[in-house]
C-alpha cells in the first residue's frame, strides 16, 4: 500500500510559494444502469493524506449519519470510515474486499473514505488546476472545488472540507455563530468601525467562502469574495490601478485580505508572496486560513509576509484577528469576556 512521511509531504504544498502541490488520483467504479463499469477519477492533495490502507474492520457507530460505514482503530486513534461513493450518489460493487481506505489529516481531525482504488501521485503547478465552474454548475452545494485535466481525463478535486461538515455537523464551523460569541462586541459603535473596512475573501470552497462572508458581514465588516488566487489577484490588480487613477489609498478599496492555500489557478502562498512584491499590498494585512496549517506551514506563511494565521476550524478567532489588524483592537486573551 501507499505510505509517506506526512511531514514531508505536507511541506511540498507551501514550498517558498511554488505555486504546485500534488495529487493522489484515486477511483471510484461506477455500475451504470445497462451493468457495464465506467472509472470515475478524483484527487486529493496529498498533504490532505496520511496514509492509504486496506479495508479495516469497523464498529457500527449509534446513530451514525447514513453514508458513515463506521469507525475503526489506527495507531490508537478512533477513526470514522465514510462511504464516499454513497455520499457523491454513486453506485458501486457493494463488496468492499477489494477496495482501499485513503485516511486524512487535516482541520485537526482524521477520517477514513473507501474508494475503489488509488492510481497515482500528479505533481502539478496550481496554474494547471482548473475552476470547475466551466465544467459544472457551481454552487455552495458543489462538492468539487477543482479540475485537473490527466491522460485524457478530468480529475476532479473534491471539497473534503464540505464532506466532513456533512457528515460530522456537530463538528462544522457552521455552528459558530458570531452572535453567541462573548469574545466579539456587536454595538452600534463597533459595526460603525468595521463598516469602514472593506476585507477580501479568497477560497475556492462555496461553502467555506460562504461561512466567513456570512461572519464577517454579521460583525460589520463588508465583504468581497474571490473563488481563486488568480481571480483574487486579478480584483487586487484592479483596486490598486483605480487607486492610483483616483489617487486615493488602496485601502478605500480593500483594507485586509483572507486567503486559502490550495485553491486553482494560483495558491494562497504564491498570491501571498506576488502581494508582498507590490507596492501597493506591501502593509496590507493578510491572514492565511487553510486546513493544512502546521507549523512547518504557519512559519512558511509568516516568512513570506503573513500577518497570522488560522486553521479552518477555529472560524471564531477570525473577527478578533480583523478587529486586531484593522481597527488596532486587542485580541481578547482565552477566558478574557
Amino acid at each position: 500500500m501507499m505510505s509517506k512521511n506526512g511531514e514531508e509531504r505536507k511541506s511540498i504544498l507551501t514550498e517558498s510559494g511554488t505555486n504546485e502541490l500534488e495529487i493522489i488520483e484515486f477511483h471510484l467504479k461506477k455500475h451504470l444502469p445497462d451493468g457495464r463499469e465506467k472509472i470515475a477519477y478524483y484527487g486529493i492533495n496529498v498533504a490532505k493524506v496520511r496514509e492509504v490502507i486496506r479495508v479495516p474492520e469497523t464498529t457500527d457507530y449509534p446513530n451514525a449519519q447514513r453514508h458513515m460505514v463506521g469507525v475503526f482503530s489506527l495507531r490508537e486513534r478512533l477513526i470514522p470510515l465514510v462511504d464516499l461513493a454513497g455520499w457523491l450518489g454513486i453506485r458501486t460493487n457493494p463488496d468492499n474486499s477489494n477496495k482501499v481506505v485513503i485516511v486524512t489529516d487535516f482541520n485537526k481531525m482524521a477520517n477514513g473514505f473507501l474508494i475503489d482504488s488509488v492510481s497515482r501521485i500528479h505533481r502539478v503547478s496550481w496554474e494547471d488546476v482548473e475552476s470547475p465552474s466551466q465544467f459544472l454548475e457551481a454552487g455552495e452545494n458543489d462538492c468539487v472545488v477543482a479540475v485537473v485535466r490527466r491522460d485524457g481525463n478530468l480529475i476532479m478535486i473534491l471539497d473534503f472540507e464540505k464532506i466532513i461538515a456533512d457528515i460530522n455537523p456537530e463538528l462544522s464551523m457552521e455552528k459558530y455563530d458570531v452572535t453567541q460569541d462573548r469574545k466579539v462586541i456587536i454595538d452600534d459603535r463597533m459595526m460603525a468601525l468595521r463598516q469602514a473596512k472593506s476585507v477580501l475573501v479568497v477560497d475556492d470552497s462555496a461553502f467555506i467562502r460562504k461561512m466567513i462572508e456570512t461572519t464577517l458581514r454579521t460583525a460589520g465588516y463588508n465583504v468581497v469574495t474571490a473563488k481563486d488566487g488568480g481571480e483574487g489577484l486579478e480584483m487586487l490588480t484592479e483596486f490598486d490601478r483605480l487607486s492610483q487613477e483616483e489617487k486615493i489609498p488602496v485601502s478605500e478599496f480593500v483594507s485586509g485580505i483572507i486567503t486559502d492555500v490550495e485553491m486553482p489557478r494560483m495558491d494562497g502562498m504564491h498570491l501571498l508572496k506576488r502581494l508582498r512584491d507590490t507596492p501597493a499590498f506591501k502593509t496590507t494585512p493578510i491572514i492565511m486560513f487553510s486546513s493544512l496549517m502546521s507549523d512547518d506551514n504557519r512559519q512558511k506563511a509568516l516568512q513570506l509576509g503573513a500577518n497570522d494565521t488560522i486553521t479552518k476550524p477555529e472560524l471564531g478567532r477570525m473577527v478578533g484577528m480583523m478587529d486586531n489588524l484593522l481597527l488596532g483592537i486587542p485580541i481578547p486573551k482565552p477566558g478574557n469576556l
